[in-house]
């Protein structure tokens, strides 16, 4: 839920939805299969789709995702481990780019967690950077009073504290950024610049491919 909040028009939702298309069309390139799994905020699985080759395939894993981001109803499974989740759709070894703003309370079992899968699969983190999210203008009110749309829970903060969202965001990924690290998990991080997120994208997975063939 909590990825379709943004500002100026534009949602968390877009530099995920644009990683997704960024990662499929790089498997199109490289001829490989290319499949989807979304998962609400306790990680339980949303929809799924099979990986399969193709431009086509890639447009409706899109269509899927962007489908989950305005459906506004959990219909999701009974929470699991994310390893059970992922391995029960992999049937050979795998690329796994795991994309997400890692807004998680319990961000540290779910890295360790994936780290598990690293063992068998190719795994690795894109983290869309959220920090203009919450990068939000001065208020003039001391006191304000904040909405979680996923809870729905309340909390009224000082004018201060609004103030400084956008930085302790920065402060939460680079904790994220580095429990990867500690988990021997790769991390990407990634904006919401069309061109320079596929560049990156694209050399980040041909090293990737490169260095599995080394």
């Amino acid at each position: 839920m909590s990825t379709r909040c943004g500002v100026n028009g534009v949602p968390i939702a877009a530099a995920i939805a644009r990683s997704v298309a960024a990662v499929g069309l790089s498997a199109v390139f490289f001829q490989d299969q290319f499949g989807l799994i979304t998962f609400d905020d306790q990680f339980r699985q949303m929809a799924a789709a099979r990986p399969r080759i193709g431009k086509p395939h890639v447009i409706y894993c899109l269509d899927l995702y962007q489908q989950f981001t305005t459906a506004g109803e959990t219909t999701g499974t009974e929470a699991q481990d994310v390893t059970t989740t992922i391995e029960g759709h992999l049937r050979k070894t795998s690329m796994v780019p795991v994309i997400s703003d890692f807004l998680l309370p319990d961000v540290e079992r779910v890295i360790k967690e994936l780290a598990l899968i690293s063992g068998m699969h190719d795994v690795f983190l894109m983290m869309a950077d959220v920090r203009f999210a919450f990068q939000l203008p001065p208020a003039s009110s001391g006191w304000i009073e904040t909405f979680d749309v996923e809870t729905g829970g309340t909390r009224v903060v000082s004018r201060r504290e609004f103030a400084r969202m956008g930085e302790r965001i920065e402060q939460w990924q680079q904790h994220v950024a580095a429990l990867a690290r500690d988990n021997d998990l790769d991390l990407v991080r990634v904006g919401l610049d069309r061109w320079e997120m596929e560049t990156t994208l694209i050399e980040f997975a041909r090293e990737r491919r490169l260095r599995k063939f080394q």
